[in-house]
């Protein structure tokens, strides 16, 4: 009786042949497999990465924009205020010119009904000049005397 011949398997390298079982050549596509599969998951895996650092980056331009935005907004609110306070002055200016042009309106006024008084008085007392001392005194000193102009003008047209 012949040995039946007995191989052992025994680690070595050897390259896909026709004649190699299918269960080698599976092992081997495993291998290629598992490659393409740590390539694939160190791929998804800087994707993921460089996908964090594109939303911190986002993040921080949008720090950026919304500071660019509060500061132009504060520099429009300066200028604003700036503006408003030159029409202020513009304003307080225009005031003290209307001020100063109504005390001179009233002092003419005033001259006016004097010299108006003076008149009816003259013409009160037929033949008498017309005295305007009154008027010129109230012009060069620029007060009233104890009675005001209205005063006076209201007594000569009583006397009438």
């Amino acid at each position: 009786m012949t040995q039946p011949t007995i191989h052992r398997q025994t680690p070595e390298t050897r390259t896909k042949t026709e004649t190699e079982p299918e269960s080698q050549t599976a092992v081997d596509g495993d291998a290629e497999t598992t490659v393409e599969g740590i390539i694939d998951e160190m791929i998804q895996s800087r994707i993921g990465e460089l996908e964090a650092e594109i939303a911190a980056l986002e993040r921080q331009l949008e720090a950026v924009d919304n500071y660019t935005k509060i500061s132009l907004n504060e520099r429009k609110i300066k200028q604003s205020e700036e503006n408003l306070l030159e029409f202020s002055d513009s304003l307080t200016g225009f005031a003290e010119k209307a001020f100063n042009d109504i005390n001179e309106i009233e002092d003419r006024l005033d001259t006016q009904a004097l010299l108006l008084a003076s008149i009816l008085e003259a013409l009160d007392d037929e033949g008498v000049d017309v005295d305007l001392t009154a008027v010129e005194r109230f012009q060069k000193e620029n007060i009233v005397t104890g009675s005001g102009p209205e005063k006076r003008l209201e007594e000569a047209v009583n006397r009438l």
